[in-house]
């Protein structure tokens, strides 16, 4: 494997509702250094600047190491400690099967698509699906 860091995801702000869309770019993250590369690349994204709201889309994602769920769940407890919510959409089966036996879904609502996590966040619905654990 290279040294140098490569983007595992991508980045966009939409307006309505004000949240980031952040997609996940490979089809595989099961490698602990991708895994430490995502929470070093999801973590930038909790800035004062920024949205605090997040639809992360699983489109392309197929394999998910524990690792990486590991760092998924750190940042979706990153955002919600700074008043933000995370919802998670397009989750493959497979990969939705580790979401559950961690539940997941208990941190971030998990959703099929993407347009329905964009359709909760501007209808405010996504805050009541989820108690705060800490």
């Amino acid at each position: 494997m290279s040294s140098q860091a490569s983007a595992l995801i991508s980045y966009e702000q939409v307006h309505h509702p004000h949240a980031g869309v952040v997609e996940f770019l490979g089809h595989s993250i099961a490698d602990p250094d991708h895994a430490t590369e995502l929470s070093r690349q999801l973590a930038s994204l909790v800035r004062p600047e920024l949205p605090n709201r997040f639809v992360l889309d699983f489109k392309n994602v197929r394999a998910f190491s524990s690792t990486a769920f590991g760092a998924l769940v750190g940042f979706v407890l990153k955002v919600r400690k700074a008043g933000g919510i995370a919802l998670i959409c397009n989750m493959d089966e497979f990969v939705r099967f580790g979401a559950d036996i961690i539940r997941l879904g208990d941190y971030a609502p998990i959703v099929a698509d993407r347009q329905a996590a964009l359709d909760r966040l501007a209808a405010g619905e996504a805050d009541a699906d989820v108690a705060f654990v800490s």
